[in-house]
C-alpha cells in the first residue's frame, strides 16, 4: 500500500488558489482547441495532419524561445530519466490518444467524446496520483472526483440518449463505428492522464515547463508529420485551404496556452485536484457541442453539467465539506 504524504490541504492556500486559476484557464483554452478540432472533424480533415499543425504552433513558439535563452546563458536542469518518460508518454499521446480523440469527435461529437475522455482520465489520474506520487485522496477530493464521474455518466447517457443520429447508429450496422469511437475517446483519456502524471514528474524533478512542452509537442510534429506525409503527400498538405489552416493554427494556439497553464497548475497542486478542475471541459464541451454544432441535449445532460459545476465548487481551495 502506497504511503500517503501529500494532500490538498497540506499545500499552501495561495499555491492552491494559483494552481486552481491555472487549471481553469487551461480548461478554457483546451475547450477552445476542442471547438476548433470539432469543426475540422466535421470537415473530414485527416486527424494526423490536423494534430501535426496544432503541435507545430507550440514548437514554433517554444523552440526559438529555448534557443534564445540558451544563447543568453540560461541552462535548465535536465534529468535523462524524466525526459525519457516524457518521450515515451508523448509517443502514446500523439499516436494513440490525440488521433483517436480527433476521430471520435467526427463520430460522436463533443457532448459525448469529451465526457468519456475525462471520465477515464479522472479515474486513471486518481490511481496514478496515489501510487506514483503518494498523493492522498482527501474527503473533499474523493467527493469531487465521484461527483465528476457521476456527471460524466449522466452527460454520456443524456447526449447519446437524446441524439437521433446516435440512436439511429446504435440500431444500424454502424454501431461498431460508434462503439469504436467511444473506446477511442476512453483510451485517449487514459493516455492524457499518463501525460499529466509525466508532466507532474517533470515538475517535481525541476524540469522546465518549456522543455516539457517542447519535448511533447516536438514528438507530435515529427511523428504526425511523417504520418501525414505518408498518407497525404506534400502536394495535398500544401494545398490545404487557408481558412482550414487558420482553424488548425487556432487550435494550436489554444492548445499551447492550455498546455502551459496546466503544466504550471500541476506544479502548484496535486494531480487529482488538477484533473478535477480541468474536467470543467466536460460541461464546457457539452455546451459548445449544443450551441455551436447543434448536438442534442436532454435533462440528463443538463444535470451532468450541474454536477460538474458542483464538483468544481467542492474542489475549490477553502471549500468546506465537514472535514478539512
Amino acid at each position: 500500500m502506497c504511503r500517503v504524504n501529500e494532500t490538498d490541504d497540506a499545500k499552501p492556500t495561495h499555491a492552491l488558489r494559483w494552481g486552481t486559476g491555472y487549471c481553469l484557464l487551461a480548461a478554457l483554452c483546451y475547450t477552445g482547441a476542442n471547438i476548433c478540432l470539432r469543426h475540422l472533424a466535421g470537415l473530414q480533415m485527416h486527424p494526423a495532419w490536423v494534430n501535426c499543425v496544432k503541435e507545430t504552433v507550440s514548437v514554433a513558439v517554444v523552440g526559438p524561445l529555448l534557443l534564445w535563452q540558451f544563447c543568453q546563458g540560461v541552462r535548465y536542469p535536465v534529468r535523462t530519466r524524466t525526459v525519457f518518460v516524457l518521450l515515451v508518454t508523448a509517443i502514446g499521446v500523439q499516436m494513440i490518444g490525440s488521433l483517436g480523440v480527433q476521430w471520435s469527435y467526427g463520430v460522436t461529437g463533443l457532448a459525448v467524446s469529451v465526457p468519456v475522455v475525462f471520465g477515464t482520465m479522472l479515474a486513471t489520474g486518481a490511481v496514478l496520483g496515489v501510487f506514483l506520487f503518494g498523493e492522498s485522496l482527501s474527503f473533499r477530493s474523493v467527493l469531487a472526483t465521484g461527483t465528476v464521474i457521476a456527471s460524466v455518466a449522466l452527460l454520456c447517457f443524456g447526449a447519446s440518449g437524446s441524439s437521433d443520429s446516435v440512436m439511429a447508429a446504435a440500431l444500424s450496422p454502424s454501431i461498431l463505428t460508434t462503439l469504436l469511437a467511444i473506446a477511442a475517446a476512453a483510451v485517449g483519456g487514459i493516455t492524457f492522464a499518463c501525460l499529466g502524471a509525466a508532466i507532474r514528474l517533470a515538475a517535481k524533478t525541476q524540469v522546465s515547463i518549456l522543455i516539457t512542452v517542447f519535448v511533447v509537442t516536438g514528438v507530435g510534429v515529427v511523428l504526425l508529420g511523417s504520418l501525414s506525409l505518408m498518407r497525404l503527400g506534400f502536394g495535398e498538405m500544401l494545398a490545404t485551404d487557408p481558412q482550414v489552416m487558420a482553424w488548425m493554427l487556432a487550435a494550436g494556439s489554444c492548445n499551447l496556452l492550455g498546455f502551459l497553464s496546466i503544466a504550471k497548475g500541476l506544479q502548484l497542486t496535486t494531480l487529482v485536484h488538477a484533473n478535477v478542475l480541468n474536467a470543467s471541459q466536460v460541461a464546457l464541451g457539452a455546451a459548445a457541442g449544443i450551441f455551436f454544432f447543434r448536438e442534442p441535449h436532454s435533462p440528463a445532460l443538463v444535470c451532468g453539467v450541474i454536477l460538474t459545476i458542483a464538483a468544481l465548487l467542492l474542489n475549490a481551495p477553502g471549500a468546506k465539506t465537514g472535514r478539512n
